[in-house]
């Protein structure tokens, strides 16, 4: 498995290949103007509300090797536990991964072969772009942003969008996050994280809030710099805070299931 990004390309590829895109934005009424301070509070008092989730839906993956899709169940235990299924059409399991921020494990079902490894950026890989890290990833699957803990250095408004662009900004000058919001209850629309030297990490959109759960997207799509990876969700079930149990989160042994190393 020298390659864990090629591991989901391949397995999305059994099922269908296609290139989904995110519908255009709707136009959004016009609302009153709103304190940097009250857009911060408003976006921190949402966070910290979800605990856990479940979800289901449509899962396409763009890079370089494949454009793909497939379906996908999720379910995610905060700050960094997540079980990924991804079934073909018959709702066969073609793909299992499951990590605790510690350790990954990614099942094949076909093979009947579990593989098991330390939570490297390599082994994580088999479902999260590379440069995400898992608790970012499981808080931009619902929409809880920023993924800075402090406030924003400046708030700026987008003229005639009822939106704001929040920046973080590191001791050193360099941009380190920016979050554009948008309507009476701040919803977030897009992120960019950045890294050593402000150079962008990945990216991030979030559509159609509210259409599957109060205040949390239907869409997702999240695209790496490098390598260059688009992986998009469009949910068609979420369930906020579900009573998962460590069962719920555990991939299961099948009977005779060959246990393989990841390597670190």
């Amino acid at each position: 498995m020298r390659s864990r990004l090629v591991i989901l390309v391949l397995v999305l590829a059994m099922l269908a290949g296609c290139r989904g895109t995110m519908p255009g934005a709707k136009a959004r009424p016009s609302v009153p103007p709103i304190s940097p301070e009250q857009i911060f509070s408003q976006l921190k008092a949402r966070q910290g509300g979800l605990t856990a989730f479940a979800a289901k839906g449509r899962i396409t993956l763009i890079s370089p090797e494949q454009n793909a899709t497939g379906t996908a169940l999720l379910k995610g235990k905060f700050p960094e536990t997540l079980r990924v299924d991804i079934k073909d059409p018959l709702g066969r399991s073609v793909l299992s991964f499951f990590t605790d921020g510690q350790m990954v494990e990614v099942l094949f079902p076909r093979e009947n072969k579990l593989f098991q490894g330390p939570a490297t950026p390599t082994n994580l890989a088999s479902f999260i772009p590379p440069g995400v890290k898992v608790s970012q990833a499981l808080r931009l699957m619902v929409g809880d942003l920023p993924l800075s803990s402090g406030p924003p250095t400046r708030v700026k408004p987008e003229p005639g969008e009822n939106a704001y662009l929040l920046e973080w900004v590191g001791k050193d000058g360099t941009l380190e996050e920016r979050l554009w919001v948008a309507g009476a209850d701040v919803q977030p629309q897009k992120e960019e994280w950045y890294g050593a030297g402000g150079q962008l990490v990945f990216s991030a959109e979030l559509g159609e809030f509210n259409q599957v759960a109060a205040g949390r997207p239907q869409q997702i799509k999240l695209v790496t710099v490098n390598p260059k990876v688009d992986l998009r969700l469009t949910y068609r079930e979420f369930t906020p805070n579900p009573a998962l149990t460590p069962a719920d989160l555990a991939i299961p042994r099948p009977p005779g299931v060959m246990v393989q190393p990841l390597k670190p």
